[in-house]
């Protein structure tokens, strides 16, 4: 993989302690703001940038669904890529340019960027082999709009990734529109088992995600746009055989890496990860059972990695995400670099989602109200 670059922005050191702080308190006290598309059955924000803007995605039935920009000030810009009946953003970048991926018919993940004028580009990586299907699940954008996500590659089927479905891998598409596959290690020795989902790209354009191998042991990878290439995993504090889980969810400029893992597949055993540019990882855990997806959808192409972010960093070090308490309630938590963290909710809400952060330290997400009825409404929350 290679990505052509003129400049690189440094706008972090590579250790979290000498980040720029924020200027507010990532874990005192905050502001909330919430807010609902008009008429929506559900609003899922799913990202925010520096400048307060958040895109996300609003049912308008319970099968159909359409993006939504909130500007700073409020302002609420609804739209669809044309002919899709799933419209559903994933990232947004400093500019305002957003990605993600639509679907024409119910299943089909395809990609598409919005810019920030309104402009809807749509797009899919060649195929690299005959048979294989024209699919792709964006994920990320960083501030050059350079964009990553996951395609089928290979017609050999994936034992692992539910029933008929194509082995997947790791792409990126370059500002030009040029796409590059993220090699697959391994598949010269397990062909149709080794296989790359992306989750995150950062400012640099490397790539986080997780590998899945010949088994249900799934490791985390970064690659990086000069071929550096690190597989790793959190190692097991039980012995169980299979079930081991190490998910990277997002990289910031200095290559912080922020995730989740399982052990055993069993909740008791499902935590949190930071891992530092030298490899170093460090472990945590909030007040309760951190927030990651259904097992049983973990592995499908259409599902994983989407709806929500499970964990999210931003340039500082601070991680969000959300857990789920001894009574089943959802909340957000926040992480500081030294370790601190705080667990939050809007003041009248209740099963609190956070998706994402912004290099300011907002976070944004959805939640209902009190009653725990409803649907579900967006929030910000500004340290």
């Amino acid at each position: 993989m290679t990505i052509q670059r003129f400049m690189v922005a440094a706008l972090c050191a590579l250790g979290p302690l000498t980040c720029v702080a924020h200027g507010g308190n990532i874990n005192g006290e905050a502001t909330y703001v919430s807010f609902s598309v008009p008429g929506a059955l559900g609003t899922y924000p799913m990202g925010i940038n520096a400048s307060m803007t958040v895109t996300g995605y609003y049912y308008v039935s319970p099968t159909v669904a359409r993006g939504f920009l909130r500007e700073a000030d409020g302002t609420i810009t609804t739209f669809d890529v044309a002919g899709g009946i799933w419209t559903q953003p994933e990232g947004i970048n400093a500019t305002g340019n957003i990605t993600g991926f639509y679907e024409l018919v119910a299943g089909v993940p395809r990609g598409f960027l919005r810019y920030a004028d309104g402009r809807i580009v749509t797009f899919d990586p060649p195929p690299s082999q005959k048979g294989v299907p024209l699919q792709a699940q964006p994920v990320s954008i960083n501030d050059f709009d350079e964009i990553a996500g996951t395609y089928p590659y290979s017609s050999i089927l994936c034992s692992i990734c539910g029933p008929s479905q194509p082995k997947p891998a790791a792409f990126t598409r370059s500002r030009e529109g040029v796409f590059y596959t993220i090699p697959v290690p391994f598949s010269d020795y397990f062909p149709g088992l080794a296989s790359l989902q992306a989750a995150a790209i950062n400012a640099s354009g490397a790539v986080v995600g997780f590998l899945a191998g010949y088994e249900p042991v799934n490791s985390g990878f970064v690659a990086h746009p000069d071929g550096y290439w690190a597989e790793f995993f959190v190692p097991q504090t039980l012995f169980c055989g299979i079930g081991q889980e190490t998910i990277p969810e997002g990289i910031n400029a200095g290559g912080i890496i922020a995730g989740w893992y399982a052990n055993c597949n069993t909740e008791n055993n499902i935590g949190g990860f930071v891992r530092s540019p030298e490899g170093n990882l460090t472990l945590f855990q909030p007040p309760g059972t951190i927030l990651t997806p259904p097992l049983s959808q973990f592995l499908l192409f259409g599902e994983s990695l989407t709806a929500p972010h499970w964990v999210s960093i931003d340039q500082a070090g601070d991680i969000t995400g959300s857990y789920t308490d001894t009574a089943g309630v959802q909340h957000g938590f926040v992480r500081n670099p030294y370790g601190t963290m705080t667990s939050f909710d809007p003041p009248e809400g209740k099963q609190t989602t956070a998706t994402s952060i912004s290099d300011g330290g907002a976070i944004a997400g959805f939640y209902q109200y009190n009653a725990g009825g409803g649907p579900p409404v967006g929030f910000i929350r500004v340290p």
